[in-house]
């Protein structure tokens, strides 16, 4: 089992909202219009060239941001299918661990991962009732 098995809810919960928290907006950049001027006692072509490099830097970090929030994310879909696999048992595979958790999360991520894990809950014992029984 992965390491998703071995963590609590909670814990998946905890990485979640930490994931959620990740902003894909740079500290201390921001875009600029094409016609900002940053030192008028220089030329508009110099202006021009630090407004392009400066959109490039915040375009580079806005890139790296989402990359670094998507590498998270895909790390808690991991723990999340993990530990369905580990809770509903009877070698429950990949893509229907998937499946009960993409139904949990369309039925309460507007409420909240709290009201996701309620409806996961009630998923994966449904899954096991299911199955036999037990694990």
């Amino acid at each position: 089992m992965g390491k998703g098995a071995d963590m609590s809810w909670e814990d998946i919960q905890n990485e979640f909202d930490i994931m959620n928290r990740m902003s894909c907006r740079p500290v201390g950049l921001q875009k600029v219009p094409g016609n900002h001027i940053f030192d008028e006692d220089q030329s508009v072509k110099w202006n021009r060239e630090q407004v392009e490099l400066n959109n490039k830097k915040y375009q580079s970090e806005v890139a790296r941001l989402n990359t670094e929030k998507n590498k998270a994310r895909d790390s808690v879909y991991n723990l999340i299918i993990e530990k369905i696999q580990y809770e509903v048992g009877h070698r429950l595979s990949r893509k229907k661990a998937e499946s009960i958790w993409n139904r949990a999360y369309e039925d309460g991520h507007s409420f909240g991962f709290y009201e996701i894990r309620c409806r996961l809950s009630d998923l994966i014992d449904l899954a096991i009732t299911l199955l036999g029984g037990d694990k």
